[in-house]
C-alpha cells in the first residue's frame, strides 16, 4: 500500500527524535531502569497498534467506496468508461476486469485484519504500560507525555496529507470529470476519515495536558511572593 510506504518512514523518524529528546532532557531525577524501557516499548506499540487499526479502517472505507462504484477506489480504463462522460454515458467495450472485484475483496479482508490486530496490539500493550507504571522509573514524564505528542504528530501528518490529496481527487472527479490519467480517490478519502478525528482528539488531549502543569506552576509561584511580603 502506497499510504503505508509514506507513513512508516515518518513514524520511524518520529521515534528516533522522541528517543533522543527523552534521553537528553529526562534529567537526573528520573532514573532509566528496565521499567522505563518497558514503558517506552509499551507506548510505542500502543501507537503502532492504533495506527494499524486506523489504516485498517481506511482500507475498509476504500473497499466500501468500491462497492458503491468500483471506479471510486480502483483504476481501470474499462471502469472509467462506465462513468458519466460529457454528452452522455459511454458504454464500455467489455466488462470491467474481474481482478478488480478480487482486489476489492482482498482490501476488505486486509482492512478488517489490520483493524482487529491493531486493536489487540494496542490494548495488550496499554495494560502492559499500566502494569509497570508503579515500578521505579516505570512512568517517566518524557515517555507518558511523549507518547501523546508522537500520536498527535503521526495522525496529523497522515490526516492532513490524506485530506488534501482526497479532496483534490474527489473535486477533480466530480467537477472536471473522470479521466484515465486521474487516480481513484477512495483510499485517500478513507484514510482522511480514519485519521482526522483521531488527530483532533489527540491534539485536544495534548493541549489539555499542556495547560495543567502551567496552571500548577503559576499557582506555586504566587505563594512564595506572598510569604516574602509578609516577612518584609
Amino acid at each position: 500500500m502506497l499510504f503505508l510506504g509514506f507513513l512508516i518512514p515518518v513514524a520511524v523518524l518520529g521515534l528516533i527524535v522522541w528517543a533522543i529528546v527523552g534521553f537528553t532532557r529526562r534529567g537526573g531525577s528520573e532514573p532509566f531502569t528496565l521499567a522505563s524501557a518497558t514503558a517506552l516499548y509499551a507506548r510505542v506499540l500502543v501507537i503502532v497498534g492504533l495506527v494499524m487499526s486506523l489504516v485498517g479502517v481506511g482500507t475498509v472505507l476504500k473497499a466500501a467506496f468500491g462497492f458503491i462504484n468500483i471506479a471510486y477506489s480502483y483504476y481501470s480504463p474499462a471502469v472509467y468508461a462506465l462513468a458519466p462522460q460529457p454528452g452522455g454515458t459511454v458504454a464500455p467495450l467489455e466488462p470491467f476486469p474481474s481482478y478488480l472485484e478480487q482486489q476489492r475483496s482482498q482490501d476488505l479482508v486486509l482492512g478488517i485484519t489490520l483493524l482487529v490486530v491493531g486493536i489487540l496490539v494496542a490494548v495488550a500493550h496499554y495494560f502492559l504500560a499500566r502494569a509497570v507504571r508503579h515500578m521505579v522509573g516505570g512512568s517517566p514524564a518524557w515517555v507518558t507525555r511523549g507518547a501523546l505528542l508522537a500520536l498527535t504528530v503521526v495522525t496529523a501528518i497522515a490526516g492532513i496529507w490524506s485530506t488534501a490529496l482526497g479532496l483534490n481527487q474527489v473535486l477533480g472527479y466530480f467537477i472536471i470529470g473522470p479521466s484515465q490519467s486521474q487516480q481513484p480517490w477512495g483510499e485517500s478519502l478513507g484514510m482522511a476519515i480514519a485519521f482526522v478525528p483521531t488527530w483532533v482528539y489527540s491534539m485536544t488531549r495534548l493541549v489539555q495536558d499542556l495547560r495543567s502543569p502551567h496552571a500548577g506552576a503559576s499557582g506555586q509561584g504566587v505563594v512564595p511572593e506572598r510569604q516574602d511580603v509578609q516577612r518584609a
